[in-house]
């Protein structure tokens, strides 16, 4: 992990497993109307995690080159062995840390990230390097989330205060309002933002299986990083259960928006 990032408190040797399904719920096949790639571009998926979305690239623009970069050896494994499953052959698998990418400037045509920002102490640090490897004309695209894990209604003022605390001790809950001005202080041009629900942490009413599951994954490996915030174990369980039973909630609704924030280079 990087000096500049956070922790990545939900990491677990399951973790792979969970950003499919992740994937799925969120239908990434829309996101690609928000990625400005033609046919033989070279694109760059930073922190591609099980590589979900780089595969998906690779398979929509199969005269392209698709790289997909992440810190974790493990997940790289995982990804290259989806990869070679499917027998894609144009795409790639690299260890990269995004704050030192091991690109030459003006690299890729399009750069996409997903859920990376909220990790980073420095959201502003990457992007600059993020643009530095995006050739003129080209793209970089952030897909963050706004308001996650932390607009739910109705609650208890005291359950509102202790979720928002404890969420945004974990990761930047707002990241997604942040990424747009970000670009337009390093002189990003045409900015630009696309807002939707998040398909995975809004809930209207109880919550499914799948997506409770995807929940109690995350607690289950951040449940160290819960117990430091809270003070206790006893207090962090008791967190996991007041939020899973707010989730299982007909009458209750969460709400997370998603950011796609682009800005073109040159």
């Amino acid at each position: 992990m990087s000096e500049h990032s956070r922790p990545y408190v939900i990491h677990s040797d399951d973790e792979c497993a969970r950003l499919e399904l992740q994937a799925r719920l969120a239908n990434i096949e829309m996101h690609l109307r928000y990625l400005p790639v033609l046919p033989d571009n070279r694109v760059l998926d930073v922190g591609c995690g099980s590589g979900s979305m780089s595969r998906l690239l690779a398979r929509s623009f199969p005269r392209a080159e698709v790289v997909g970069v992440d810190l974790r050896e493990q997940y790289l494994d995982f990804a290259r062995s989806l990869a070679n499953a499917e027998n894609i052959q144009n795409l790639i698998f690299r260890s990269a840390d995004v704050f030192a990418l091991p690109f030459a400037d003006e690299s890729f045509d399009v750069v996409w990230t997903k859920y990376l920002l909220q990790w980073l102490k420095e959201p502003k640090r990457a992007l600059k390097e993020l643009k530095r490897v995006t050739r003129p004309g080209g793209a970089v695209v952030s897909c963050d989330f706004a308001g996650f894990a932390i607009e739910h209604y109705p609650v208890t003022p005291e359950f509102d205060r202790q979720v928002r605390h404890v969420m945004t001790s974990l990761v930047d809950c707002d990241i997604g309002r942040k990424v747009a001005p970000l670009m337009i202080s390093l002189g990003f041009r045409n900015v630009h933002v696309e807002i939707e629900a998040d398909r995975i942490f809004t809930v209207i009413g109880r919550i499914d299986g799948e997506r409770r599951w995807n929940w109690e994954k995350q607690f289950q490996a951040a449940r160290p990083h819960l117990v430091q915030i809270i003070g206790s174990e006893e207090g962090a369980d008791q967190f996991v259960e007041a939020f899973l039973a707010n989730c299982d909630n007909p009458a209750t609704c969460s709400m997370t928006t998603l950011h796609f924030s682009q800005g073109f280079v040159g």
